[in-house]
Protein backbone atom coordinates (compact mmCIF):
# COMPACT_ATOMS: atom_id res chain seq x y z
CA UNK A 1 0.00 0.00 0.00
CA UNK A 2 0.91 3.36 -0.80
CA UNK A 3 0.72 6.50 2.01
CA UNK A 4 1.44 10.05 1.21
CA UNK A 5 2.74 12.21 4.69
CA UNK A 6 2.63 15.76 4.17
CA UNK A 7 4.18 17.93 6.16
CA UNK A 8 3.00 20.97 7.59
CA UNK A 9 4.93 21.53 10.47
CA UNK A 10 4.03 21.95 13.93
CA UNK A 11 5.60 20.76 17.41
CA UNK A 12 5.76 16.71 15.47
CA UNK A 13 8.50 18.66 13.05
CA UNK A 14 10.46 21.26 16.09
CA UNK A 15 13.80 20.89 17.15
CA UNK A 16 15.44 23.23 19.20
CA UNK A 17 17.12 26.02 18.18
CA UNK A 18 20.03 28.58 19.48
CA UNK A 19 18.24 30.00 21.84
CA UNK A 20 16.42 26.95 23.72
CA UNK A 21 13.15 27.10 22.45
CA UNK A 22 11.65 24.80 20.01
CA UNK A 23 10.83 25.83 16.18
CA UNK A 24 9.38 23.36 13.30
CA UNK A 25 12.19 22.35 10.94
CA UNK A 26 12.05 18.69 10.40
CA UNK A 27 10.99 17.50 7.00
CA UNK A 28 8.38 15.11 6.20
CA UNK A 29 11.30 12.44 5.44
CA UNK A 30 12.74 12.90 8.99
CA UNK A 31 9.36 12.59 10.78
CA UNK A 32 9.16 9.20 8.94
CA UNK A 33 12.79 7.89 10.02
CA UNK A 34 11.82 8.52 13.28
CA UNK A 35 8.64 5.84 13.43
CA UNK A 36 9.51 2.67 14.67
CA UNK A 37 7.48 -0.60 13.27
CA UNK A 38 6.22 0.15 10.31
CA UNK A 39 5.36 -2.33 8.47
CA UNK A 40 7.79 -2.88 5.25
CA UNK A 41 4.87 -3.18 2.73
CA UNK A 42 3.48 0.23 2.99
CA UNK A 43 5.22 2.83 0.74
CA UNK A 44 5.86 5.98 2.15
CA UNK A 45 5.97 9.51 0.30
CA UNK A 46 6.44 12.40 1.44
CA UNK A 47 4.86 16.21 0.02
CA UNK A 48 6.51 19.30 2.57
CA UNK A 49 3.63 21.73 2.34
CA UNK A 50 4.29 24.04 4.69
CA UNK A 51 6.81 24.04 8.06
CA UNK A 52 5.40 26.86 10.35
CA UNK A 53 3.74 26.78 13.36
CA UNK A 54 -0.12 26.01 13.57
CA UNK A 55 -1.30 29.36 14.82
CA UNK A 56 0.11 30.86 11.64
CA UNK A 57 -1.93 28.95 9.23
CA UNK A 58 -3.99 31.41 7.00
CA UNK A 59 -7.68 30.11 5.27
CA UNK A 60 -5.91 30.32 1.89
CA UNK A 61 -3.72 27.99 3.34
CA UNK A 62 -6.04 25.71 4.31
CA UNK A 63 -7.88 25.89 0.94
CA UNK A 64 -4.59 24.87 -0.26
CA UNK A 65 -4.49 21.57 1.77
CA UNK A 66 -7.91 20.65 0.84
CA UNK A 67 -7.32 21.47 -2.82
CA UNK A 68 -3.95 19.23 -2.46
CA UNK A 69 -5.20 16.43 -0.46
CA UNK A 70 -8.08 16.21 -2.96
CA UNK A 71 -5.12 16.28 -6.00
CA UNK A 72 -3.63 13.01 -4.09
CA UNK A 73 -6.88 10.95 -4.04
CA UNK A 74 -6.96 11.56 -7.79
CA UNK A 75 -4.00 9.44 -7.98
CA UNK A 76 -4.66 5.90 -8.06
CA UNK A 77 -1.71 5.08 -6.67
CA UNK A 78 -2.30 6.69 -3.21
CA UNK A 79 -4.11 4.38 -0.54
CA UNK A 80 -3.92 6.87 2.14
CA UNK A 81 -2.84 10.57 3.53
CA UNK A 82 -1.92 11.75 6.18
CA UNK A 83 -1.35 15.53 7.35
CA UNK A 84 0.96 16.22 10.38
CA UNK A 85 0.44 19.53 11.77
CA UNK A 86 0.33 21.87 14.58
CA UNK A 87 -2.07 20.79 17.66
CA UNK A 88 -3.39 24.75 18.50
CA UNK A 89 -5.35 24.41 15.20
CA UNK A 90 -5.39 20.93 14.00
CA UNK A 91 -9.15 20.57 14.71
CA UNK A 92 -9.97 23.54 12.82
CA UNK A 93 -7.87 22.72 9.74
CA UNK A 94 -8.78 18.79 9.75
CA UNK A 95 -12.14 20.33 9.83
CA UNK A 96 -12.40 23.18 7.07
CA UNK A 97 -10.46 19.51 5.15
CA UNK A 98 -13.53 17.72 6.17
CA UNK A 99 -15.87 20.03 4.90
CA UNK A 100 -14.06 20.66 1.15
CA UNK A 101 -13.31 16.74 0.64
CA UNK A 102 -15.27 14.76 -1.11
CA UNK A 103 -12.60 11.80 -1.87
CA UNK A 104 -12.29 8.29 -1.36
CA UNK A 105 -9.05 8.02 -0.04
CA UNK A 106 -8.69 7.61 4.22
CA UNK A 107 -7.35 11.13 5.54
CA UNK A 108 -6.13 11.49 8.70
CA UNK A 109 -4.67 14.12 10.30
CA UNK A 110 -2.28 14.12 13.30
CA UNK A 111 0.53 15.81 15.30
CA UNK A 112 2.48 15.88 18.67
CA UNK A 113 2.25 17.58 22.21
CA UNK A 114 5.92 17.08 22.80
CA UNK A 115 8.93 18.09 20.28
CA UNK A 116 11.34 15.03 19.26
CA UNK A 117 13.81 16.61 21.83
CA UNK A 118 11.73 16.10 25.18
CA UNK A 119 11.52 13.00 26.78
CA UNK A 120 9.05 10.30 25.50
CA UNK A 121 8.02 12.41 22.24
CA UNK A 122 4.65 11.49 21.16
CA UNK A 123 4.95 12.09 17.72
CA UNK A 124 6.03 8.85 15.89
CA UNK A 125 3.55 6.98 18.26
CA UNK A 126 0.96 9.38 16.66
CA UNK A 127 2.28 9.20 13.31
CA UNK A 128 2.09 5.46 13.10
CA UNK A 129 -0.98 5.20 14.22
CA UNK A 130 -1.85 7.91 11.67
CA UNK A 131 -0.25 5.15 8.88
CA UNK A 132 -2.33 2.39 10.36
CA UNK A 133 -5.44 3.84 10.53
CA UNK A 134 -5.68 5.20 6.62
CA UNK A 135 -4.33 1.66 5.55
CA UNK A 136 -6.79 -0.10 7.68
CA UNK A 137 -10.00 -1.71 6.38
CA UNK A 138 -12.67 0.51 8.07
CA UNK A 139 -11.15 4.16 7.17
CA UNK A 140 -12.41 4.28 3.56
CA UNK A 141 -16.24 6.35 4.10
CA UNK A 142 -15.67 8.00 7.64
CA UNK A 143 -14.59 11.73 6.36
CA UNK A 144 -11.59 13.43 7.34
CA UNK A 145 -10.20 11.63 10.84
CA UNK A 146 -7.56 12.54 13.53
CA UNK A 147 -5.30 10.52 15.70
CA UNK A 148 -3.52 10.96 18.92
CA UNK A 149 -2.77 9.06 22.07
CA UNK A 150 -3.75 5.77 20.47
CA UNK A 151 -7.41 7.19 19.74
CA UNK A 152 -8.84 7.73 16.12
CA UNK A 153 -11.65 10.68 16.18
CA UNK A 154 -13.87 12.54 13.69
CA UNK A 155 -11.99 15.74 12.81
CA UNK A 156 -15.91 17.53 12.86
CA UNK A 157 -15.86 15.93 16.59
CA UNK A 158 -12.92 16.23 18.25
CA UNK A 159 -11.30 19.05 20.15
CA UNK A 160 -8.29 19.94 22.24
CA UNK A 161 -8.96 19.95 26.04
CA UNK A 162 -5.95 20.33 27.82
CA UNK A 163 -3.14 23.01 26.55
CA UNK A 164 -0.07 20.33 27.19
CA UNK A 165 -1.37 16.99 28.14
CA UNK A 166 -0.41 14.11 25.76
CA UNK A 167 -4.50 12.65 25.96
CA UNK A 168 -5.56 16.67 24.99
CA UNK A 169 -7.69 15.43 21.90
CA UNK A 170 -11.26 14.19 22.59
CA UNK A 171 -14.57 13.96 21.23
CA UNK A 172 -16.44 14.87 23.62
CA UNK A 173 -20.31 13.03 24.27
CA UNK A 174 -19.55 10.23 21.44
CA UNK A 175 -15.71 9.78 21.74
CA UNK A 176 -13.43 8.21 19.48
CA UNK A 177 -14.33 6.02 16.62
CA UNK A 178 -11.38 3.45 17.17
CA UNK A 179 -8.90 2.67 19.63
CA UNK A 180 -4.83 1.73 18.67
CA UNK A 181 -4.05 -1.81 19.93
CA UNK A 182 -0.78 -3.36 19.63
CA UNK A 183 -0.46 -3.59 15.72
CA UNK A 184 -4.35 -3.49 14.86
CA UNK A 185 -7.00 -0.09 14.88
CA UNK A 186 -10.23 -1.66 16.31
CA UNK A 187 -13.26 0.54 14.73
CA UNK A 188 -15.97 1.21 17.25
CA UNK A 189 -18.23 3.65 16.14
CA UNK A 190 -19.23 5.52 12.87
CA UNK A 191 -20.71 8.78 11.87
CA UNK A 192 -22.46 10.52 9.57
CA UNK A 193 -20.29 11.85 6.64
CA UNK A 194 -19.52 15.83 6.43
CA UNK A 195 -21.48 17.06 3.55
CA UNK A 196 -18.93 18.88 0.91
CA UNK A 197 -18.89 22.65 0.03
CA UNK A 198 -17.86 23.35 -3.41
CA UNK A 199 -15.53 26.39 -2.07
CA UNK A 200 -15.12 29.44 -4.29
CA UNK A 201 -11.52 30.49 -3.12
CA UNK A 202 -11.92 33.56 -4.78
CA UNK A 203 -14.19 34.63 -2.23
CA UNK A 204 -12.72 32.96 1.22
CA UNK A 205 -12.54 35.57 3.64
CA UNK A 206 -11.40 35.76 7.43
CA UNK A 207 -13.61 38.33 7.91
CA UNK A 208 -16.32 35.93 10.50
CA UNK A 209 -15.96 37.11 14.05
CA UNK A 210 -16.22 34.75 17.09
CA UNK A 211 -17.27 35.87 20.18
CA UNK A 212 -17.56 34.13 23.59
CA UNK A 213 -20.78 34.98 25.36
CA UNK A 214 -20.38 35.72 29.17
CA UNK A 215 -21.93 37.52 32.19
CA UNK A 216 -22.77 40.93 31.42
CA UNK A 217 -20.70 41.31 28.74
CA UNK A 218 -20.47 44.95 27.14
CA UNK A 219 -22.38 45.74 23.88
CA UNK A 220 -19.48 47.25 22.41
CA UNK A 221 -17.68 43.90 22.13
CA UNK A 222 -20.70 43.26 19.32
CA UNK A 223 -19.48 44.58 16.03
CA UNK A 224 -20.62 46.66 13.70
CA UNK A 225 -22.51 46.47 10.59
CA UNK A 226 -20.01 46.83 7.72
CA UNK A 227 -17.15 45.04 10.28
CA UNK A 228 -17.37 41.68 9.26
CA UNK A 229 -19.00 38.74 6.58
CA UNK A 230 -20.59 37.13 9.59
CA UNK A 231 -20.81 36.57 13.31
CA UNK A 232 -20.56 33.59 15.31
CA UNK A 233 -21.52 33.40 19.43
CA UNK A 234 -20.92 30.50 21.53
CA UNK A 235 -23.86 31.30 23.80
CA UNK A 236 -23.98 30.53 27.75
CA UNK A 237 -26.02 27.21 27.97
CA UNK A 238 -28.53 26.12 25.78
CA UNK A 239 -28.59 29.51 23.53
CA UNK A 240 -28.74 32.34 25.99
CA UNK A 241 -27.39 35.54 25.94
CA UNK A 242 -27.60 38.54 28.35
CA UNK A 243 -30.36 41.16 27.45
CA UNK A 244 -27.52 44.55 26.91
CA UNK A 245 -25.70 42.46 23.65
CA UNK A 246 -29.51 42.03 22.25
CA UNK A 247 -29.47 45.64 20.33
CA UNK A 248 -26.47 45.53 18.75
CA UNK A 249 -27.52 41.69 17.65
CA UNK A 250 -30.55 43.37 16.35
CA UNK A 251 -28.79 45.99 14.48
CA UNK A 252 -26.63 42.96 12.58
CA UNK A 253 -29.91 41.55 12.08
CA UNK A 254 -31.36 44.40 10.03
CA UNK A 255 -28.78 44.32 7.97
CA UNK A 256 -28.87 40.72 6.71
CA UNK A 257 -25.54 39.71 8.47
CA UNK A 258 -25.47 35.70 9.25
CA UNK A 259 -26.02 35.14 13.05
CA UNK A 260 -24.46 31.61 13.78
CA UNK A 261 -24.94 30.66 17.61
CA UNK A 262 -23.75 27.45 19.40
CA UNK A 263 -23.21 26.77 22.95
CA UNK A 264 -19.83 27.43 25.06
CA UNK A 265 -20.38 24.07 26.91
CA UNK A 266 -18.21 21.29 25.99
CA UNK A 267 -21.08 18.75 25.02
CA UNK A 268 -24.95 19.39 24.49
CA UNK A 269 -26.91 21.17 21.79
CA UNK A 270 -28.61 24.59 21.65
CA UNK A 271 -32.70 24.44 23.07
CA UNK A 272 -35.63 25.33 20.32
CA UNK A 273 -38.37 25.63 22.85
CA UNK A 274 -37.37 25.15 26.38
CA UNK A 275 -37.15 28.67 27.39
CA UNK A 276 -38.86 32.34 26.58
CA UNK A 277 -36.98 35.06 28.60
CA UNK A 278 -35.85 38.09 27.25
CA UNK A 279 -32.23 37.18 26.42
CA UNK A 280 -33.27 33.04 25.97
CA UNK A 281 -33.11 30.65 22.90
CA UNK A 282 -36.14 32.38 21.56
CA UNK A 283 -34.83 35.78 21.11
CA UNK A 284 -32.20 33.69 18.82
CA UNK A 285 -34.56 32.23 17.09
CA UNK A 286 -35.92 35.95 17.00
CA UNK A 287 -33.00 37.23 15.63
CA UNK A 288 -32.72 34.94 12.79
CA UNK A 289 -29.78 33.09 14.11
CA UNK A 290 -28.42 30.17 12.46
CA UNK A 291 -27.95 27.16 15.08
CA UNK A 292 -24.86 25.16 14.87
CA UNK A 293 -23.75 21.49 16.82
CA UNK A 294 -19.81 21.78 16.23
CA UNK A 295 -17.95 24.41 18.60
CA UNK A 296 -17.12 28.24 18.56
CA UNK A 297 -13.64 27.05 16.88
CA UNK A 298 -15.35 24.83 14.26
CA UNK A 299 -18.24 26.64 13.49
CA UNK A 300 -16.12 29.85 12.77
CA UNK A 301 -14.46 27.79 10.26
CA UNK A 302 -17.74 26.15 8.67
CA UNK A 303 -19.28 29.76 8.26
CA UNK A 304 -15.85 30.74 6.54
CA UNK A 305 -16.79 27.58 4.15
CA UNK A 306 -19.73 28.12 3.72
CA UNK A 307 -20.03 31.80 3.02
CA UNK A 308 -17.24 30.90 0.32
CA UNK A 309 -19.68 28.16 -0.93
CA UNK A 310 -22.58 30.36 -0.98
CA UNK A 311 -24.68 27.50 1.62
CA UNK A 312 -24.96 29.03 5.07
CA UNK A 313 -28.77 28.05 4.55
CA UNK A 314 -27.67 23.82 3.49
CA UNK A 315 -24.58 24.09 6.13
CA UNK A 316 -26.59 25.37 9.07
CA UNK A 317 -30.05 25.00 10.48
CA UNK A 318 -32.40 27.94 11.15
CA UNK A 319 -35.05 27.43 13.16
CA UNK A 320 -38.55 29.23 13.77
CA UNK A 321 -40.43 30.14 16.58
CA UNK A 322 -42.88 27.35 17.50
Amino acid sequence: MSVVVISTGGTIASTKDSGGGASPELTGEDLIASVPGLSDDIELTTDDFSNIPSPQVSISQMHELSELVAEYDRDDTVDGIVVTQGTDTLEEVAYFVDLCYDGDTPVVFTGAMRNPSLASPDGPANLLTAIRTVTSDGARGRGVLVTFNDQVHAAKLVTKTHSMRLDTFQSPELGPLAVHDEETIRWRASVDPTPTIDVDPETLTNEVAALTVTAEMPPSQIPEPGDFEAVVLATTGSGHIPPGIIPPLEALAREDLPLVATTRCTEGRLARSTYDYRGSEQTLLDLGCYFSERNLQKTRIATVVALAGSSVETVFDRPARE
